[in-house]
């Protein structure tokens, strides 16, 4: 199966779609050609990614050419996808607490976190900054558990429903010269409105930045808005963005220009969703979800491995904690205090690949709670059986989720199974949420 381009490239696996719908938002760089679900996809693309994964075959071959190395064609056909894997994945930001329940995706692999918390003054209020590092900007989410005192918009005197662009550009301006030393400008500014948010604005801005001891202009732009439940005002406001340096807008290869109105507004869901069809179990502190009519069939126990079973009709899930403390099978796990997930890349494509193809199959790494996680979905359309997979660890467990389901299963249960494997959560080890954490610290 021939790569597509981006605006279409994540639109192709068929077991997970919906009826093709475009996207009608008042959000510039929005793309009416682009269906709105096409963000399900983990497998977006474009010409300049293909020949970067296209170049590094061909030195994959000569460097083995060189080394008298003999492999076919499948061989580099997995190389060719972990490399894929590797550098560009699709990112989820998943942010489950107390006070908030919201995932969202970007179709843009990130490299490390930064994850940050505040509390400031006018309005009194609590700032969650989930931050994952591209080659040339951020890909963000703010949460912003602010104590508003009434329902207009942002403690000013106007209501949502009566703001215009032009109120949204002065509120933005007014704040900047508030913060003259950033000299933020070229300030830009809409208002919005989309079936699943609402309080809508989006907003673009320009300021110097000091990027590896050189001066530089950084440029964010963002969606700002709330859940679309109960009394709205009192959930928290999100701030969802991206930000590119030297007037750039490119991040790992992918033009951002339509990237917040066509594929993370689109992503954005509400986390209590998957009550409506799961259930939270623990295993050795570490949360995560099964169906709500899964039956549990046993458990099994190794020295260092625990796993349990479950099954739903057809469906089977294997869920397993490895402690890597003190563990001498698994010390290369990590490097540098970072879980090594390109060793899960090589192990999924060893353990089911068994005719390696490039195609049909898709990666996203999912940060859950600023916690990295390695999402693999596999389709073939000769095998019987598809597989869902997801790893991560929490400082002390590597955790291994695996779901085998089969081919006829609908477009919504996979989505389903796939949110719900994605979800993960620990109680060992609270510091290790606010840590620095890299996907991949071998490339």
């Amino acid at each position: 199966m021939p790569k597509l381009p981006l605006i279409v490239g994540a639109f192709i696996m068929s077991t997970i779609l919906s009826p093709v719908v475009a996207i009608d938002v008042n959000i510039p760089g929005a793309d009416s050609k682009i269906p709105k679900d096409a963000y399900i996809n983990y497998q977006a693309t474009n010409q300049t990614i293909e020949q970067d994964v296209a170049n590094y075959v061909e030195t994959l071959k000569s460097t083995d050419k060189a080394n008298g190395i003999s492999r076919n064609e499948l061989a580099y056909a997995k190389e060719a996808s972990i490399y894929r894997g590797e550098h560009y994945h699709n990112t989820v930001i998943s942010v489950h607490n107390r006070y908030s329940q919201i995932r969202l995706s970007f179709p843009v692999a990130g490299i490390k976190s930064e994850y940050n918390i505040g509390r400031y003054k006018n309005p009194d209020r609590t700032i969650e900054d989930y931050r994952i590092i591209t080659d040339n900007g951020s890909l963000n989410l703010e949460i912003d558990y602010a104590d508003y005192k009434d329902q207009n918009w942002r403690n000013t005197k106007i209501a949502y429903e009566k703001l215009t662009d032009k109120d949204v550009r002065k509120f933005l301006q007014d704040k900047a010269k508030k913060n003259s030393e950033k000299h933020i400008s070229d300030i830009k500014a809409t208002v919005f409105s989309y079936p699943t948010v609402t309080y809508g604005t989006w907003d673009s801005m320009k300021m110097p930045y000091l990027k590896n001891g050189q001066k530089t202009t950084m440029t964010v732009d963002t969606i700002n808005f709330k859940h679309m439940m109960g009394f709205a005002i009192r959930y928290p406001l999100y701030h969802a963005g991206i930000a590119y340096f030297d007037n750039k807008p490119v991040l790992n290869k992918v033009p951002t220009d339509n990237l917040l109105a066509n594929y993370v507004l689109p992503s954005v869901k509400n986390l209590n969703e998957l009550n409506e069809y799961s259930r939270i179990e623990n295993l050795n502190g570490i949360k995560y979800r099964v169906p709500k009519d899964a039956l549990f069939e046993g458990e099994s126990k190794e020295d260092y491995q625990d796993m349990r079973y479950y099954k739903k009709g057809s469906i089977t899930f294997f869920v397993s904690t490895i402690n890597l403390t003190n563990n001498p099978y698994t010390r290369n796990n990590i490097i540098d205090g970072h879980y090594n997930f390109s060793r899960n890349l090589h192990s999924f494509w060893d353990i089911y690949r068994y005719y390696p193809t490039p195609e049909y199959i898709n990666y996203a790494v999912v940060w859950n709670n600023n916690i990295p996680g390695l999402s693999i979905h596999s389709y073939e359309p000769y095998s019987d059986i598809h597989i869902l997979n997801f790893e991560s660890y929490d400082g002390t467990y590597h955790f291994i989720y695996t779901i085998f389901y089969p081919n006829f299963l609908n477009a919504e249960e996979v989505q389903k199974l796939r949110n719900m494997i994605e979800f993960f959560d620990s109680t060992n080890n609270p510091e290790f949420k606010l840590q620095e954490h890299v996907v991949f610290p071998e490339t």
